[in-house]
């Protein structure tokens, strides 16, 4: 297995670092994920050998975060990010330490993390340091802070986020500390960047326990506190009837888009929380597939304009919003059935067009034509043949006469 290499490459990578004389172990997310069983996807390494150590053992090393003590390492085609033992003090922009001491014990590394759960180390013997029992909050499948909550999401309060991040993902609780902490503190998430909030919302909406998250920050006030939400509370509710993990996140704003009467315009959802121009054509293109559906229910010109790696996405979104069960055979089987697949394949361009109306000059008129032609083809209410397309669409829109 991919995941048991990776593990062996990391080891191996401590051994050259131990053999050095320092001390290096396997630390963070892939330390739960291990115990947890889950799939580990990015190995990270604190040692007692400082960068400049690293990068003498290592022939591929790039100092990512060489202030703060942490350099990339690449290593047989893996990279693995070593830092070095610290501590931190201070968080005056509420996200980096003002002051890091390197340390000399991985206990003191340790006691600066975020989570218990995240607190743990593995050494190249399979032997497991636990100085704040992450073990066992594991098993009571609890998330709790390392020391005093309040101190650690006051640090960055984007750890408000990343807890119920880890309850969505994990299908855990927040422990009494936690909950009473971010209830209170809500607020705190106003420092954060949109940018990172929007990462964290994404992966609490992927999560296999996503509806278990919500109700947490529904009840927390989490969402009050965000973009479009503080504005428009009438928003926050209708995200627990949304039961199903999503692949984009704009596919949420699009769910509460036609679920809220008077809510507000996808750009504006675009806009706060800084989604891509890509996503952004996603949730107009659901809006257009869901408008589609509500006039022609699954015809032939909604699935020619629906990407079918959207279908999925679709899919949820009715379900969501009606009774109706419509799955992939279907959509595939109207797909299967279309004349044309794009409109690169009609019969007749623009350019040919523009000879059938020698007396009007160039101008929107050609794309509203070739759209109209498009939708009769797709249809299959019109043969995609020159002369049957130029019959009817000078029938529908006779040339100006000179």
């Amino acid at each position: 297995m991919r995941q048991d290499a990776d593990m062996k490459k990391a080891k191996a990578v401590i051994n050259r670092i131990k053999k050095a004389g320092y001390q290096a172990y396997i630390v963070g997310g892939a330390v739960r994920d291990y115990l947890l069983e889950k799939p580990i996807h990015d190995i990270d390494i604190a040692t007692s050998a400082k960068p400049e150590m690293i990068q003498q053992l290592f022939s591929k090393v790039i100092p990512i975060g060489i202030n703060h003590g942490t350099v990339l390492v690449r290593y047989q085609h893996q990279s693995f990010e070593i830092t070095t033992f610290r501590t931190e003090k201070g968080y005056s922009d509420f996200r980096h330490p003002d002051e890091v001491y390197f340390v000399e014990s991985i206990e003191e590394d340790l006691s600066r993390r975020d989570f218990t759960i995240n607190a743990m180390a593995l050494a190249e013997s399979g032997e497991i340091i636990d100085p704040f029992d992450g073990q066992a909050d594991l098993k009571l499948k609890r998330i709790r802070c390392v020391g005093q909550a309040k101190q650690r999401y006051s640090e960055d309060p984007l750890r408000i986020l990343r807890a119920l991040r880890f309850v969505s993902q994990l299908n855990f609780n927040l422990d009494q500390q936690s909950y009473d902490t971010i209830k209170t503190y809500n607020h705190w998430i106003k420092k954060i960047a949109i940018e990172r909030i929007t990462v964290e919302l994404v992966k609490l909406f992927q999560g296999q326990a996503s509806r278990r998250a919500v109700n947490y920050a529904i009840q927390l006030g989490v969402f009050q506190q965000l973009p479009v939400f503080e504005q428009n509370e009438k928003l926050v509710q209708p995200l627990l009837d949304y039961s199903q993990t999503v692949d984009y996140l704009v596919e949420i704003w699009t769910y509460l888009i036609l679920k809220v009467e008077d809510a507000p315009l996808l750009s504006n959802w675009c806009k706060a929380y800084r989604l891509s121009n890509k996503e952004k054509l996603v949730g107009q293109t659901l809006l257009e597939a869901w408008r589609c559906y509500q006039e022609e229910s699954l015809s032939k010109w909604l699935l020619y304009q629906l990407p079918p790696d959207l279908d999925d996405v679709f899919i949820r979104l009715i379900s969501q919003l009606t009774s109706t069960r419509v799955t992939t055979k279907q959509l595939i089987a109207i797909r299967e059935s279309l004349p044309i697949v794009s409109r690169k394949q009609l019969d007749i361009n623009g350019d040919r067009l523009i000879k059938l109306y020698p007396n009007r000059t160039r101008g929107p008129w050609i794309k509203l034509y070739l759209t109209e032609i498009e939708y009769e083809v797709v249809q299959k209410n019109l043969n995609n043949d020159y002369k049957e397309i130029k019959e009817w669409i000078l029938s529908c829109h006779p040339p100006e006469r000179s």
